[in-house]
């Protein structure tokens, strides 16, 4: 297998871990919107994500060190609502250390390992906190983003050259021969949000498993597209688009099951 499809298995890896850990996090009342079923949480999450890229934009060619702060301190708080259903006030252990490793051990297994940490709690959290269809609009909304910011304005690509070396776990990454393969973790996290949100909210099986595998399905033609263009390529179009086909196939069948 080419390394540029072994980052597949960090999507069915973070995807998976986020469906184990998802109940766990329901449990402990960490929802990110009190109100799950509002649509106004997909706008509330997209003006994050906008703010965030102007702000990375703005500083990361003349205060990497700043972004690379930001970034630290926001991973520690991630490290940190990871481990607390499982381990309440001692996650700051573990969150230090993970950090500390991070910043000290700059190898690709270390970076990934996080970003799969980070992955699969994002995932979990906004699983629960919205309702299938609020999550639909907002992988629209940013399938449309994606598709605008590397085809068009360009500005996505410069984002994601300006903090390549900052080793930060942002993207997923396997050393090649030539070139590295990477993958964005928004690429993983997105359409895995919508998996856990129907099996929280819709509780049926069988849509979780199509949405979880059309995604999967849409990463595999991804990564196809990637190595025949040998070129940079907007993820979310294809990913979002295959795991809402999905979900709603899913979405019929659980009708007649």
């Amino acid at each position: 297998m080419k390394p540029r499809y072994l980052l597949s298995v960090f999507y069915l890896v973070s995807g998976l871990l986020a469906l184990i850990i998802a109940p766990y996090y329901a449990n402990a009342g960490m929802q990110a919107f009190e109100d799950t079923s509002s649509v106004s949480n997909s706008a509330y999450y997209l003006l994050m994500i906008l703010v965030f890229t102007a702000f990375i934009m703005l500083f990361a060619k003349f205060k990497k060190e700043l972004v690379k702060i930001l970034f630290y301190f926001l991973l520690f708080i991630t490290y940190f609502y990871a481990f607390l259903p499982f381990l309440g006030s001692l996650s700051i252990l573990p969150s230090s250390l993970l950090l500390i490793t991070l910043i000290k051990k700059e190898n690709w297994v270390i970076t990934n390992i996080s970003a799969i940490l980070v992955s699969s709690a994002v995932i979990a959290i906004f699983g629960i906190s919205m309702e299938p269809f609020p999550v639909v609009v907002l992988l629209v909304a940013l399938a449309v983003y994606d598709f605008v910011s590397v085809y068009k304005t360009g500005h996505m690509i410069k984002l994601a050259e300006s903090i390549s070396g900052l080793n930060i776990p942002v993207i997923f990454k396997i050393p090649g021969k030539n070139r590295d393969a990477i993958m964005g973790v928004g690429d993983v996290v997105m359409p895995n949000i919508l998996v856990v949100s129907a099996l929280v909210f819709n509780r049926c099986l069988v849509q979780v498993f199509l949405t979880f595998l059309s995604g999967f399905a849409g990463l595999v033609l991804l990564l196809f597209i990637v190595e025949k263009s040998q070129r940079a390529h907007a993820g979310l179009p294809i990913l979002n688009s295959f795991a809402i086909l999905g979900y709603l196939v899913g979405l019929v069948l659980c009708q007649y099951l």
